[in-house]
């Protein structure tokens, strides 16, 4: 039967979504998606011509839906260090809400699975890591002009470091059901952050 007008696409996108990130991009069929999002296969194909297309919208309203909620704090103007906590504990509060072992980030767990031909959704999923290194570095940028302790090549280094950690953060949460080596990790990232911005505690 085909899908009805009233079922959107922003809400076969989100289901769609929310099935690519529970059982894989490549693990899941359009047989999976048939049945995750309650749209025939034909509904399905006339709005996306193939799953790889689906799965790069998919990827767009991750990054409306999910990424902009939590990390629009770090990316607001004049944003200091206290920002990158709140984006912290954002995903910290999403892990605890959750009802077993974290989901991590789709992109992360999505780089894990696609091959070095895939160059197309590959640059997708790099556009994210570039979006929290942007973000990162505007806000140590920021905090340096305090004190301007670092060089530019130093804030850049430390805006990667960032988001690695963040990145390695979100995939070990996949590992773990307790929050509590997860905030003792974030704590101490914002430790490091504040010590080579403004030296360290005494």
């Amino acid at each position: 039967m085909p899908r009805p007008k009233s079922q959107s696409r922003e809400n076969l996108l989100d289901s769609a979504l929310e099935a690519f990130w529970k059982i894989g991009y490549h693990v899941a069929s359009v047989g999976d998606l048939v049945r995750e999002t309650g749209v025939s296969r034909a509904g399905i194909y006339r709005d996306f011509d193939s799953k790889e297309n689906l799965f790069h919208a998919c990827l767009d309203r991750y990054q409306a839906t999910v990424v902009t909620p939590a990390f629009g704090p770090v990316e607001a103007d004049g944003a200091g260090i206290g920002a990158i906590e709140i984006y912290l504990n954002t995903l910290l509060k999403r892990f605890e809400n959750s009802s077993d072992f974290g989901r991590g980030c789709l992109v992360g767990n999505t780089l894990t699975q696609v091959s070095s031909s895939e160059a197309e959704t590959r640059t997708k999923l790099n556009a994210h890591y570039d979006r929290l290194t942007s973000g990162f570095r505007q806000v140590l940028m920021n905090e340096n002009a305090c004190d301007n302790r670092l060089s530019q090549a130093e804030i850049d280094d430390l805006a990667r470091y960032a988001m690695i950690s963040v990145q390695g953060l979100w995939s070990y949460s996949r590992l773990t059901d307790d929050a509590k080596d997860l905030h003792a990790y974030c704590d101490t990232l914002l430790s490091v952050l504040d010590a080579k911005l403004h030296g360290a505690v005494q």
